[in-house]
């Protein structure tokens, strides 16, 4: 509708044109509306002539056939603008009508122009239009893309968790541990949220609160108890608003992996903690921050690995430029802080 507008304006404008060069004597008014109806239905067909041409003949690169169509299509739209300006005696001369070959001479350089410019308009809009189909078409295939590398991501958490806690299971079965049975049942708990209730795209933080205190249980059990002290070795701090962890969303297994990199290349004999926790929500700008600190252990040179590079791939595709993954070590410590948004349910 909207091309129609466009080309009546067009007609208007040209009438506008005509009476400025004293050239054309205003019609009866019961005249001009049928000839603005022709005109507009004309200037609408070579529109769309163009428009249908071009994904059958100019986006598959036959340019000498498109090219030609579009010259014959041009030499008809003003052939028939001529011939419904002739019909209805548009332009007169001294209120005297005039001969078809004097509508060809004072008219055709004008429809030729108008028509090239209605082909320009018809042919800048496709290609606006494909401009924009095309960057919906890579958009939905980035997304595409990332939703598949964010769940491959997510599932190679599993392995690997298993494959730590795994062996965390082991030590305590080698040395006959009475603890062995409850780890055991602790990894089922594990697994059970991480294959069922972690398939959501965004989890309520106290679910994941949850399932990170159900594997500090678990790592408590292989904790060194000589000294006595292993259930205060882990400290956990959580400084959030009563019940707000039941609002909040965030991804699913997005703080585990940084408690495990902990464990994994922690002094599991450092005390007064072996890890410390804090968990906060900032009530200045809303973004949940998690800090872990653990003491280095001897045998570590790096620490880090899979877990940690998993991380910061999934904080890339989940937040870009939205968040922080900050890491401070030393020879004694390791620190990192972790800084993302969250939503609200």
């Amino acid at each position: 509708m909207h091309l129609g507008w466009v080309a009546l304006l067009f007609y208007i404008d040209w009438q506008n044109w005509l009476l400025r060069q004293g050239v054309l004597v205003p019609q009866q008014q019961d005249n001009f509306w049928p000839l603005a109806l022709l005109a507009n239905l004309l200037d609408s067909a070579l529109f769309y002539f163009n428009w249908l041409l071009m994904p059958r003949l100019f986006r598959r690169g036959r340019l000498g056939t498109y090219l030609g169509l579009l010259g014959l299509g041009l030499v008809a739209f003003c052939v028939l603008r001529i011939g419904v300006s002739y019909a209805f005696d548009e332009v007169r001369v001294q209120g005297e009508s005039q001969p078809l070959d004097y509508y060809v001479h004072v008219l055709q350089a004008y429809y030729l122009q108008l028509g090239g410019a209605i082909l320009l308009l018809s042919f800048f809009i496709g290609l606006a239009g494909d401009y924009w189909r095309e960057l919906r078409h890579r958009r939905a295939l980035e997304q595409q893309h990332l939703r598949t590398e964010l769940a491959l991501l997510r599932s190679q958490l599993h392995p690997h968790f298993l494959f730590n806690t795994l062996n965390n299971i082991y030590s305590l079965t080698l040395h006959a541990s009475p603890q062995a049975p409850e780890a055991v049942l602790r990894l089922a708990e594990l697994m059970r949220y991480q294959l069922y209730e972690s398939a959501d795209d965004l989890v309520p933080l106290a679910r994941e609160i949850g399932h990170l205190q159900s594997f500090l249980t678990l790592q408590q059990l292989r904790l060194p108890t000589a000294s006595g002290d292993a259930d205060e070795a882990i400290d956990f701090r959580m400084l959030l608003p009563p019940g707000i962890s039941h609002t909040l969303l965030l991804p699913p297994m997005l703080l585990l992996p940084l408690v495990e990199n902990a464990f994994k290349h922690g002094d599991l004999t450092a005390r007064p903690h072996v890890v410390r926790l804090v968990l906060e929500l900032a009530p200045t700008d809303g973004q949940l921050h998690f800090t872990v600190r653990n003491r280095v252990s001897p045998e570590t040179a790096t620490p880090g690995g899979v877990g940690l590079a998993n991380l910061r791939r999934r904080l890339e595709l989940l937040y870009p430029g939205r968040h922080a993954l900050v890491v401070t070590a030393n020879t004694q410590e390791y620190a990192v802080r972790l800084t993302v948004p969250v939503s609200i349910s």
